[in-house]
C-alpha cells in the first residue's frame, strides 16, 4: 500500500477520465501535496471506448454505450501519452466504477478478484477477459452501482531528466 498517492479529485486536477492528463501535471500535483516521489511508480491508463451502467445487481450485456466523461472533471481532458523514449509495460485491464468521478476498482475493493481470473496485479490479462467478466455477471449480485469503464493499465518509466 502506498500512502503517497496524490488525490487529483480533491485538488480538482483530474480530467474527464478521473486522472492526470500528463506526467508533468501529476508530478506538480505531487510536489504541491508534499508527496515523496522518490522510487515512485507511474501508471498510464487508456480507456476502452465504451462503458456500461449497472444497478449493482445485474448488467445487461447489450447496454454498452459510448464512453462519457466524468461530470466532475476539474480540467479539460487533453491526455498526453508517454514519450516514445519512456519504457512502458502493459500489466492488465481494470474495471472501474464511475459515479460523478472515478470511484474505485471492484476487482480489489469488492474482492471480485477472488472470483475472477486475474493476474498478479489484480487485473485482467486482456480486454476481452474484462468484457467477458462484465457480460457474464461477475460484477453483479450487489457489487457496485454506477457506470463501469475498462482501463488498460501500464507502468511507465520516465527517462531520466524528463
Amino acid at each position: 500500500m502506498n500512502d503517497n498517492v496524490v488525490d487529483l479529485q480533491t485538488a480538482w486536477l483530474h480530467n474527464g477520465f478521473g486522472v492526470a492528463n500528463d506526467v508533468p501535471s501529476l508530478l506538480q500535483a505531487a510536489s504541491d501535496a508534499g508527496a515523496n516521489t522518490v522510487d515512485s511508480k507511474l501508471f498510464y491508463y487508456e480507456a476502452y471506448e465504451q462503458e456500461i451502467e449497472t444497478d449493482g445487481w445485474s448488467i445487461d450485456p447489450s447496454g454498452w454505450r459510448p464512453l462519457t466523461a466524468a461530470p466532475s472533471a476539474g480540467v479539460e481532458t487533453a491526455v498526453v501519452p508517454p514519450e516514445a523514449s519512456w519504457l512502458t509495460a502493459l500489466i492488465g485491464y481494470d474495471v472501474v466504477v464511475f459515479g460523478d468521478y472515478l470511484e474505485h476498482s471492484p476487482l480489489s475493493c469488492n474482492s471480485i478478484a477472488g472470483e475472477a481470473k486475474v493476474n498478479a496485479h489484480c487485473l485482467f490479462e486482456t480486454l476481452e477477459e474484462a468484457q467477458a467478466a462484465i457480460a457474464n455477471g461477475v460484477f453483479g449480485g450487489g457489487c457496485e452501482d454506477g457506470v463501469y469503464q475498462i482501463f488498460s493499465v501500464s507502468t511507465v518509466e520516465v527517462e531520466a531528466g524528463a
